[in-house]
């Protein structure tokens, strides 16, 4: 994806957001799309949800029509299942495969047989656990492995390749609120504080700039500490309810309204925020509380129910990804810990699955000072 990307197109959910197939533009019929609202796994079942838009309403049509899913794995195996509209024009449809790694997923209407509209398609819609002694693992990730290739550069590199679980941290368990510096830049133009990057290119190098942003360097995203002061390891913190301030055809959309770790900031025109929370907002499946360790001065550990959240849509933003794995441009966690001042220092980077910035990458820079638990 180039950074070029345009702002209209940034604004466009993912579930809006559909490839015709090749040499198909003819076939497809302008009015009838499908979206999808979800697509997770847990173990080897996958889940897809969403919605189908109709040249026209009728329960006669609805009847007529079914939603022709198909999973693809990196060597072309295929396994192919339907779906019916509910009276919504929704549906769901669960699928336990055999197919295991990076999942791609393709979506198409089918109204009498015949197929009206473009194919939807997401290139890594899914991960699956390989199995274990002929058994179904018992957990799956709706996260996806892939994106930008390259080798992660600065600290914190080191990242996994996809499918390749993170290895587990070593050290002593910093647990309490991980208090926020405020982001800043300096007249000499040096960042300091808590801030993020979006970024591509190789090796997750290259910004894209963000016009919001209040710092004068708008390829940094300067974040204020929230209402609980920053991120905390013994507590989760989750968006209210609602989380968006608005909604289209009950569909959540517009300001993300978390308020919590960081205050909601502007990034092309949207107020995005961070959450954490037991269960992942993107892929539906259980996320650990973040843990930070502190081993001879230097930090490490896991913030994979790191969220950011955006115009209806959630991001895992965590390192290791809810499968335990990095991949892509993911690197682990790391820093550092001044015990005397208890001031650190934590980064990371997360490769961003799905929706309009599919493929880019986040680079988070939290910096402030720790405040043990009572």
């Amino acid at each position: 994806m180039s950074s070029s990307l345009s702002r209209r197109s940034l604004l466009v959910p993912v579930a809006v957001l559909a490839c015709a197939a090749p040499g198909a533009a003819q076939a497809a019929t302008p009015a009838t799309k499908v979206t999808l609202s979800q697509v997770s796994a847990k173990g080897a079942k996958v889940t897809v949800a969403g919605r189908v838009r109709l040249p026209h309403d009728s329960a006669a049509l609805r009847r007529r029509t079914r939603v022709a899913l198909t999973l693809a794995d990196a060597k072309g195996k295929k396994e192919s299942f339907s779906a019916k509209l509910d009276a919504k024009r929704r549906f769901t449809a669960t699928k336990t495969t055999k197919l295991t790694g990076a999942l791609g997923l393709s979506a198409v209407v089918r109204i009498g047989g015949k197929r009206s509209g473009a194919v939807l398609t997401r290139k890594r819609a899914v991960t699956i656990a390989a199995r274990e002694s002929g058994t179904a693992p018992a957990g799956g990730t709706g996260t996806t492995p892939g994106g930008p290739g390259g080798t992660p550069t600065g600290p914190g590199t080191g990242g996994g390749t996809p499918g390749t679980p993170t290895a587990p941290v070593q050290g002593t368990p910093l647990n309490g609120l991980f208090k926020l510096d405020a982001g800043a830049q300096s007249p000499s133009g040096a960042i300091s504080g808590t801030y993020f990057q979006m970024l591509n290119g190789p090796g997750a190098s290259q910004p894209l700039p963000n016009n919001d942003s209040t710092a004068l360097d708008k390829n940094y995203t300067l974040l204020r500490p929230g209402t609980d002061g920053g991120l905390r390891t013994d507590a989760y913190q989750p968006a209210p309810s609602p989380a968006f301030a608005g909604a289209v055809n009950g569909q959540p959309t517009g300001d993300a309204l978390a308020n919590r770790i960081v205050l909601p900031q502007k990034f092309f025109q949207i107020d995005f925020s961070i959450v954490t929370d037991a269960v992942d907002a993107q892929t539906g499946q259980a996320d650990p509380l973040p843990r930070i360790v502190l081993q001879d001065g230097r930090l490490s550990g896991q913030t994979t129910a790191w969220v950011a959240q955006w115009n209806g849509l959630s991001f895992n933003q965590g390192s290791p990804k809810p499968d335990g794995t990095s991949p892509g441009s993911t690197t682990p966690v790391s820093g550092t810990y001044d015990a005397a001042t208890k001031h650190f220092v934590l980064q990371w980077k997360s490769l961003i699955v799905g929706g309009p910035f599919d493929g880019f990458t986040g680079g988070w820079h939290l910096e402030g000072t720790f405040v043990p638990a009572p």
